[in-house]
């Protein structure tokens, strides 16, 4: 139930900051995505009785864009994130920022760009 209500708490902040037209997946887009587009995935590497620690993992993908339109967007989304706490009737989590890497495609049109964040998961 955490990892659906974590899920859910991060499809909705990317959904504040992707640009119109821009879907969120989970673990994989589909074969004929809109560009650009975030692939997001959580896994947990930690947890105490207090609380769970998630490694969240985003991958902006654009195609055939300037990269300085990708690196606003970047910017954007780690913005959105880094000391970000939401907190609903479920969990609480607090997410900071971790690593940013330009990931190059085999297609050079494909601009892609990953990020990790830490995410802090507290039951209620």
């Amino acid at each position: 139930m955490k990892t659906v209500a974590l899920r859910k708490a991060v499809v909705s902040a990317l959904g504040e900051v992707m640009p119109a037209g821009g879907k969120v997946y989970f673990q994989q887009a589909e074969k004929t995505p809109v560009y650009p587009y975030a692939v997001y995935t959580v896994n947990m590497i930690d947890n105490t009785d207090e609380r769970d620690l998630y490694e969240l993992e985003i991958n902006l993908v654009g195609y055939d864009a300037d990269t300085e339109t990708m690196e606003n967007l970047t910017d954007t989304v780690i913005a959105a994130f880094n000391k970000r706490v939401i907190i609903n009737d479920s969990i609480g989590v607090y997410f900071f920022a971790d690593r940013r890497n330009i990931v190059e495609e085999e297609d050079r049109r494909i601009i892609r760009r990953r990020l990790t964040f830490s995410a802090y998961l507290y039951e209620r």
